[in-house]
């Protein structure tokens, strides 16, 4: 049984481990209108339409990944909107993300 457990996370973590290195080799701009931050549905708006263009770019920075492809995706996003949180830097925009998850 350990053996098989062994097994098994060795091979997640080889098959994972190129991903985790790809997720963070590249560079997104963002298309942020500052204006609609002002109020909480605004600012929701924004965060939904920038988590889809980051899952949109995820999913073309990690089109070769064969094995835990959706796993990869999640990782990246979840990555990159932190990322993205603390450019903003917006008290409304930030509620909206940690409401989200």
């Amino acid at each position: 049984m350990i053996r098989s457990l062994t097994a098994i996370a060795i091979a997640a973590s080889i098959a994972t481990a190129p991903a985790f290195a790809a997720s963070d080799d590249f560079k997104m701009e963002i298309d942020l209108n500052r204006t609609q931050l002002s109020t909480t549905e605004g600012a929701k708006a924004e965060y939904d339409r920038i988590r889809q263009d980051v899952h949109t770019r995820c999913v073309a920075e990690h089109e070769n990944f064969r094995v835990a492809r959706n796993f990869v995706v999640s990782q990246c996003e979840r990555k990159m909107m932190k990322k993205v949180v603390a450019y903003v830097g917006d008290a409304n925009f930030t509620k909206v993300h940690y409401q989200s998850n």
